[in-house]
């Protein structure tokens, strides 16, 4: 080191202990600021003994704050307030005031107090009772956000006071100030239809959190009411559905309490009931999410209670939610799966069968939609699309027919087999004998019930389209005056084991047509019916009738339409069936050689040995 480096350090050292020196405050300054600071520190540790001291104390109720001043009441609640909240204490209190954001499908109310949605009504839709559709209402609507803040205080922003920017007709802001400056906005914007965008915006509000969780706990809490007639029924549709990560849509079981924690990260959770969900999407996906469905008895209205709770993280990049309360409508579910990033499926949300959920999908839902645009007469349009699906099912239905008359016209040649062949002890015989004629003859005996058997996938596709679909709700044919529910024309008004108050009357005509087909197709079978066969129309359509009686009448009119029709049907291919030639061509075609299948030659063959057995047992005796 230089000399003249040396110099420049120590010149810099005068200069610093000269200003130190000069800049030293006086004895008279410094026991000033000694006697400041002392009171500081008095008033501080005074007021977290005070806040400490209210804490430990048992809540002060509203005598015990008569007695005090002014001052100390206010002091008291100060203290309180700070102590419960801390960060955010400067927002616990204020005016609760309420904002609408509404189109012609929807009203989404918001409250300053929580900052978020409290209320929706749908425009276009009304209860049994003739009131507007509410999913959400002030007086049951529990959502909230709940953080940790620095001071390890756990703060709910229910409890906080939102500061409101109406942005637009459209548009609203909701903002929480920290008292250090920090701000947690919500910002609304009310898209087409029923859907709601909200974006969460923070503007150093991480700073107010706990630095060992940066995040928002979610709790979404809503009642189903009894919107519909049929409360059972709507009890039973009703529940929790959610969407996994990989694409896989739950939901959970409806017919009793369910708690469940869903593994891994959910794209959306729906709250839905016959006709109608609350859903809660966010591109980002919810974490740690907790389910909870409570069967309620349907006391006040209520259903069930459905509760969600789920993680949002919050940092410097906005998180993103979509909120949509309306109704279960396919198509409109489906649009919305397209506009939203991240390859969702909300239209699953729609009741449209189960393992059959194809049909409805790709025939029953367009050829609907298609009729929906000509025709206004809902019962009009069931009719058309019951012959419809009827005419494509007629090959079937023609292939049954076909087989039950030929056995019906060899039902002669059966008889005379069970004739030669009599008793017990011939059984085998006979049905060795009777399977070898309809060989012989070409008769299927598989070929009036399998036919049939193939038809009962769209019969149980229809089960599930018609109490669901949002299209029927509400609308009126003949005497029903809504086809989303049963037609109660006769009602004594209690309860009665298994029928319920009413008996439908679509139901009862149902049931009626169903005994005369059932008769009419094992009259037309061909085949000795057993003894306790001729009862089984009664009984099936009585189980029937129980089965269907609080369902939809829209349900029970098409199965009305589709037996009437089957009737038809049977009567018409009667009609142009010459028996005499049919039973000429079963003659020929027993000259013709046939060649037999090993399927059926294994039958043989296992009848002849239990025929072998049968007699061997026969001889031990």
């Amino acid at each position: 080191m230089d000399k003249n480096t040396i110099t420049g350090f120590v010149l810099m050292g005068l200069v610093l202990v000269l200003f130190t020196f000069l800049g030293r405050p006086s004895q008279e300054e410094l026991e000033a600021q000694k006697r400041y600071n002392d009171s500081i520190a008095q008033i501080h540790q005074q007021e977290i003994a005070e806040a400490e001291a209210i804490v430990a104390q048992p809540k002060v109720d509203d005598a015990q704050f008569a007695n005090l001043s002014p001052v100390e009441r206010d002091s008291m609640m100060r203290l309180q307030t700070v102590q419960t909240y801390g960060e955010v204490a400067g927002a616990a209190s204020g005016s609760e005031q309420t904002f609408v954001l509404e189109n012609d499908s929807v009203a989404y109310t918001f409250s300053t107090k929580g900052g978020f949605l409290v209320a929706s009504e749908l425009k276009q839709y009304n209860d049994y009772l003739g009131a507007p559709i509410r999913l959400v209402r002030p007086e049951d609507a529990d959502f909230g956000f709940s953080f940790v803040t620095r001071s390890n205080r756990v703060v709910s922003t229910k409890e906080l006071y939102f500061v409101p920017e109406q942005l637009s007709s459209s548009q609203l802001r909701m903002t929480l100030t920290a008292d250090g400056g920090q701000k947690l906005s919500f910002l609304y914007t009310l898209g087409e239809k029923y859907l709601l965008d909200v974006q969460i915006e923070s503007q150093g509000f991480d700073q107010v959190m706990a630095l060992n969780a940066p995040f928002l706990d979610v709790t979404a809490s809503l009642p189903i009411y009894q919107n519909e007639k049929a409360a059972k029924t709507v009890q039973r549709y009703s529940g929790i559905a959610y969407e996994t990560a990989g694409g896989d849509v739950e939901k959970l079981n409806a017919n009793k309490s369910v708690d469940e924690n869903v593994s891994g990260r959910t794209k959306w959770v729906a709250f839905r009931d016959m006709f109608f969900s609350s859903i809660f999407y966010s591109p980002n996906g919810f974490e740690s999410v907790q389910l909870v469905s409570d069967v309620l008895e349907g006391t006040d209205g209520k259903l069930k209670q459905l509760e969600a709770k789920y993680v949002l993280p919050v940092g410097a990049e906005t998180v993103s939610l979509k909120i949509y309360t309306g109704p279960n409508d396919y198509n409109l579910l489906k649009h919305i799966d397209k506009q939203l990033v991240g390859d969702t499926h909300l239209a699953k949300v729609v009741e449209m069968g189960g393992w059959f959920r194809f049909i409805n999908i790709w025939l029953v839902q367009p050829v609907f939609n298609f009729l929906e645009k000509y025709i206004s007469n809902y019962g009009l349009i069931i009719l058309l699309l019951t012959i419809f699906i009827k005419l494509i099912l007629m090959p079937l239905t023609y292939k049954s027919f076909q087989s039950q008359a030929k056995m019906r016209v060899l039902k002669p040649q059966v008889d005379a087999l069970n004739e030669k062949y009599p008793g017990e002890e011939n059984m085998m015989k006979r049905q060795q004998e009777t399977m070898a004629l309809y060989r012989k003859a070409g008769v299927n005996q598989m070929g009036g019930c399998l036919p049939m058997l193939l038809q009962m996938p769209i019969l149980m596709a229809m089960y599930q389209y018609f109490p669901t679909s949002i299209n029927l709700r509400g609308e009126s044919f003949l005497w029903a005056q809504d086809l989303s529910t049963y037609d109660d024309v006769i009602n004594w008004g209690f309860n009665i084991p298994l029928i319920g108050d009413h008996i439908s009357l679509f139901c009862l005509l149902m049931t009626i047509t169903q005994v005369v087909y059932m008769q009419i197709t094992q009259a037309s079978s061909g085949q000795a019916q057993m003894p306790g066969m001729k009862m089984m129309p009664w009984i099936m359509a009585i189980m029937l009738f129980f089965f269907l009686n609080e369902n939809a009448a829209a349900l029970s009119y098409y199965y009305l339409l589709s037996m009437l029709i089957s009737i038809f049907q049977t009567q018409a291919f009667k009609w142009g069936t010459n028996e005499e030639k049919l039973l000429a061509q079963l003659e020929a075609n027993k000259k013709k050689p046939k060649k037999q299948s090993k399927w059926m030659a294994r039958i043989e063959q296992m009848q002849k040995e239990q025929e072998k057995m049968l007699r061997e047992q026969r001889k031990g005796k």
